[in-house]
């Protein structure tokens, strides 16, 4: 299999899976702490949208609403972990 990488050379898959290793290792911990930050945020809005839904047909989602609670309870612990984290990481 080969692949074009966007500086038009054209390497093999097992090179393109070597340098992305290479790239991924080299992602220090607080970017990751950030992306991690930004996808909780994503999640806690989708988790508020189904919410929001379940709420609308409560009569016949009530055990969806239960359950999305749980995991919004869950979910803000964890995103109030990480800013706890990205914040120690900047000090």
């Amino acid at each position: 299999m080969k692949i074009t990488i966007p500086s038009g050379e054209t390497i093999t898959g097992k090179e393109y899976l070597s340098r992305w290793k290479q790239g991924i290792q080299k992602v220090d911990i607080l970017y990751q702490t950030k992306i991690q930050v930004r996808s909780t945020w994503i999640i806690i809005l989708g988790i508020l949208a189904g919410l929001v839904i379940s709420a609308i047909n409560f009569k016949t989602l009530w055990w969806l609403f239960i359950i999305l609670l749980g995991a919004l309870g869950n979910t803000a612990v964890q995103l109030i972990s990480l800013i706890q984290k990205k914040n120690l990481l900047y000090s």
